[in-house]
């Protein structure tokens, strides 16, 4: 047991690599980036290696009380006993140590944390308190569980936010334990209860608010333990909400074809509907292993099925609340979805091309500033992704990932677009080409008068992607396009350097060249290959280099099209292919008119731009070219 609170997880970050430091368990003082083996020291780390050391203890404590419940090993008793009784005996001395920041917890950094920390806890108790004398059980309650609880509502956050979501579970959960039925009716049913995190927090389409699915799901697995914990109390059982289904549906509907999803806003790159989803809450399996017990929707039986191909189905959860068997169930259906509350669009054309049009609500304090960012994928090859977070302890954080420069959108003057919300103006899901567009506007501050229009046409090869912006007076207009791999057909030869905001000084390996005619650019990513063709005008300026993913020592190759002007187009063919590509060549006969020829069939396109207003005509020929 720590003798001293623990510190902040995102500080256990390699501030340059943005990966995790290592852990070990019994070095309190070896704090290593497993890149490059730099060591770390200082209070600030090692205050983070406690974090994880409280973490381990709370979830070890759960898992050895179920331990216990299947072979009545006393020692396993004993070890929940003693885990218990430590932290009840430790906790005044952690609330007298200085904590920083508005929302501080006893054992932990933040309030947050604490209520994730106790929740195992308390299952523990719950599960082994029928071993426990009577006196044993008023000193935990007493000395642990009430004061925790005691200190979460005194702190609780009471927004719709995450935090509260968390605070609620930990109230409910500690409310039950300690048979204080009015903890759970605050949790559950107060004026910030998880009844109304979910009606004002989890859109009607069944994402989180915050624009992250990280977030979602951290959000989400909160109200899944306050679930569990008031499933008791007829009056509470919030296991009836429709929108706790809708929440679990929605990430399957989103998710790309390997089972990762858009790493929308301050997103982990690595969330999954297959493996992991977040920091800090179990893998996907064991939400869907309650989701499916709860809901018996086969999609959640088919995403079990597909994860449990490759993984043992040895979750926790799938012991605790897992059916028997989880029976067949087909794949769900790959189509195009909109999600008009969270400002999603998704096209899907083809077997396994998915491409994201984001252009929503901001997403609060965990927003970034991206409207009619686009986001693509082919199979397992996330080509142009969104970057999402590498961790808050990353030194590039606030300078890269929260700049609109590290997304595929537009900017002007060289400064971040201010928080927005857009509009969509078509959405076609069916027939060739799907269709995709959206609009933003800002009405204040560096942005007045900008508008902004981008519509996405998929066809089961490639993509046509255009974004018109309108200014009021003459801007700098950039358009940013990053694709993993690097270029390795370089059109563009002159040695460069650009200017702007904070997320320019991120940008190396600089080639400019004015515009002149059509071009073709190439990106090679391993056996995965972008091909991209553009007509410029000859007012543009084309810049290629590289630029940070995700973790930040990744490099992938950009190209951004730059115009001084109060009005730009930018039109650009895309082309994802893997052993030989489809396209055969684009032929243009003005910058908005052009054929696709391809193997058997050659596309006609022709496009209009009147106000901002876009508009298309779109013809297959078949037959050989």
């Amino acid at each position: 047991m720590p003798d001293l609170p623990g510190g902040y997880y995102h500080d256990y970050i390699c501030p340059r690599h943005g990966v995790e430091l290592d852990f070990l368990p019994d070095a309190p003082c070896e704090h290593r980036c497993p890149v490059d083996h730099e060591r770390f020291e200082g209070e600030r780390y090692d205050s983070a290696w406690r974090w994880f050391v409280n973490h381990e203890i709370s979830e070890a404590a759960l898992r050895v009380a179920v331990l216990y419940i299947l072979d009545s090993t006393p020692a396993h008793l004993n070890t929940v006993r003693g885990i218990l009784f430590e932290y009840a005996e430790r906790y005044t001395g952690y609330s007298r140590a200085s904590r920083p920041g508005p929302n501080p917890g006893i054992a932990t950094y933040t309030t947050l944390d604490e209520s994730v920390w106790i929740v195992p806890l308390a299952w523990a108790f719950s599960l082994l308190s029928g071993n426990l004398t009577a006196a044993e059980r008023d000193s935990i309650v007493s000395k642990l569980f009430m004061p925790a609880a005691e200190h979460l509502v005194c702190r609780h956050y009471r927004q719709i936010h995450n935090f509260s979501c968390w605070h609620n579970a930990a109230i409910v959960t500690l409310g039950h334990v300690a048979c204080r039925h009015d903890l759970v009716e605050l949790a559950v049913d107060g004026e910030v209860g998880q009844r109304a995190q979910l009606r004002a927090g989890m859109l009607p389409d069944g994402l989180w608010y915050e624009g992250s699915m990280s977030y979602h799901f951290y959000a989400l697995w909160a109200i899944l333990l306050s679930a569990i914990a008031a499933r008791h109390y007829s009056a509470q059982n919030i296991f009836q909400e429709s929108l706790i289904y809708r929440a679990l549906r929605t990430p399957l509907d989103c998710a790309f074809p390997d089972g990762g999803l858009p790493a929308t806003n301050d997103c982990w790159f690595f969330s999954s509907v297959v493996d992991k989803c977040c920091h800090g809450v179990p893998p996907s399996a064991g939400f869907y292993e309650i989701g499916f017990a709860a809901y018996g929707d086969p999609a959640f039986s088919g995403v079990l099925r597909r994860i449990y191909r490759t993984a043992d189905r040895d979750s926790l959860y799938a012991l605790l609340f897992g059916v028997e068997e989880i029976p067949n169930a087909p794949l769900l259906e790959r189509r195009s979805i909109h999600l008009p509350t969270s400002g999603l669009a998704i096209l899907r054309a083809g077997e396994d091309l998915d491409l994201v049009l984001k252009y929503g609500p901001h997403g609060g304090q965990h927003g970034h500033p991206d409207k009619l960012s686009l986001i693509g994928c082919a199979g397992d090859w996330r080509f142009s992704p969104d970057l999402g977070t590498p961790g808050y302890g990353t030194e590039s954080l606030e300078s890269w990932y929260r700049q609109t420069l590290s997304h595929n959108t537009v900017l002007i003057d060289g400064e971040s677009q201010p928080p927005a919300e857009g509009s969509l103006c078509q959405f076609q899901a069916t027939g060739t080409p799907q269709l995709a567009e959206a609009a933003v506007r800002w009405e204040t501050g560096n942005y007045q008068g900008v508008r902004m229009r981008r519509a996405v046409l998929a066809c089961a090869e490639y993509f046509v992607d255009i974004f018109a912006v309108q200014c009021v007076g003459s801007r700098r207009i950039e358009w940013i396009y990053h694709n993993a791999g690097a270029i390795s057909r370089q059109v563009l030869s002159d040695p460069a350097s650009l200017a702007g905001g904070a997320a320019y000084q991120h940008l190396s390996d600089i080639r400019t060249a004015s515009a002149s005619g059509p071009l073709q650019i190439l990106w090679r990513d391993g056996s995965a290959s972008m091909a991209m063709w553009l007509h410029p005008s000859n007012s543009e300026r084309l810049f290629t280099g590289s630029s940070p993913a995700n973790p930040p020592a990744t490099l992938f190759g950009f190209l951004m099209r730059q115009i001084e002007a109060a009005e730009a187009v930018f039109l650009s063919i895309f082309h994802p292919y893997r052993s030989s590509a489809a396209i055969q060549n684009v032929v243009w006969a003005t910058p908005l008119r052009f054929e696709v020829l391809l193997r058997n069939r050659r596309d006609r396109w022709s496009f209009n731009v009147s106000d901002g207003a876009l508009n298309y005509d779109f013809a297959s020929m078949p037959g050989p070219v």
